[in-house]
């Protein structure tokens, strides 16, 4: 990648001195879906912060996918029921290259608490 992509931002339209960055928890909607995940941690790999819920409900801990999130946008959208702001999800690669996703991180408190439940039933 050309560009430095950074994991914390500072959002100023938001709010004075705002910044913002990727929890366990974050709901995040990659572009092209109607619907997001929230992120799952990841403890035993150093490589990533996060794991993204794999789609099989079997598997949705055991077998999600390692991955990192960098904060792209410079402004928060405001629409709808939630705030949202731009960002890269890099699917870490084990043994091969890295891939990379851009999406929308979502960081009102209100969409955590209404869909967390429902994706991870």
């Amino acid at each position: 990648m050309s560009t430095k992509l950074k994991k914390i931002a500072r959002l100023p339209n938001y709010s004075p001195d705002y910044h913002v960055s990727a929890q366990v928890g974050t709901y995040i909607v990659l572009d092209g879906r109607d619907i997001g995940e929230c992120l799952l941690s990841c403890a035993d790999w150093d490589a990533a912060d996060f794991r993204w819920p794999n789609p099989i409900p079997a598997w949705r801990e055991s077998r999600a996918i390692a991955c990192n999130v960098y904060v792209t946008g410079r402004t928060v959208q405001y629409g709808g029921y939630m705030d949202k702001v731009r960002v890269k999800v890099e699917w870490v690669g084990d043994g091969e290259p890295n891939e990379y996703v851009s999406g929308w991180m979502c960081f009102d408190d209100r969409v955590k608490r209404e869909y967390a439940g429902v994706l991870s039933a």
